[in-house]
């Protein structure tokens, strides 16, 4: 596909995930987010910070640090907020079919947050939401798995089911007892009927 060199016909938007993106700790995640419609952006700016962190007072220049910035055909490592420092990427080859989006290597607990990417040029930009979850881990000895000790939690659950239970039969009850009267009513009378004739 051959995109466009010039925003000038439709306003090209920067489209980001619209569901949070899930992320195992330790591994790497791609932060999906595009131009369309399709846009060569080899020549704009794109820049991925977060809006939801507060500038570090040790850095007085992490205001203006990114989580990633390519700009003037370059990506610039030294606008990089230290924590970010040589695990993030775009792809690169994909820039000129408008692909912006973002790679995280080695995903850590704290970079779990909102992420915006935008293009300046465009005025547009979009918000992502990641997530990050722990690592399974798989006991390899059967002497590490362990039953786990009851919880409130687990009580409250069972709890729940005893009462589901109880409401559900006394609701039968309720519904079976009528019936089986108006039942019992309709056969004495028809049996009753039938003596008479």
């Amino acid at each position: 596909m051959v995109c466009s060199n010039t925003a000038d016909e439709d306003q090209p938007q920067v489209i980001g995930a619209s569901q949070p993106v899930v992320a195992v700790l330790g591994c790497d995640v791609v932060l999906p987010c595009h131009v369309e419609p399709c846009l060569d952006v080899e020549e704009l700016t794109v820049e991925w910070w977060r809006p939801d962190v507060p500038p570090d007072p040790e850095d007085p220049q992490s205001n203006y640090r990114y989580v990633h910035c390519y700009h003037d055909k370059q990506h610039e490592e030294n606008m990089k907020k230290p924590a970010y420092a040589g695990r993030t990427e775009m792809f690169t080859d994909g820039l000129k079919h408008g692909n912006i989006s973002l790679k995280i290597n080695n995903v850590e607990q704290s970079d779990q947050g909102r992420y915006r990417c935008q293009i300046p040029q465009l005025g547009s930009a979009s918000v992502i939401m990641l997530l990050v979850e722990p690592c399974s881990v798989t006991p390899t000895d059967p002497g590490d798995l362990q039953t786990p000790e009851p919880t409130d939690e687990t009580d409250a659950k069972g709890g729940r089911l005893y009462l589901s239970v109880l409401i559900l039969g006394l609701f039968a009850c309720v519904l079976l007892i009528p019936a089986v009267g108006v039942g019992g009513y309709l056969l004495h009378r028809r049996y009753r009927n039938q003596n008479q004739n």
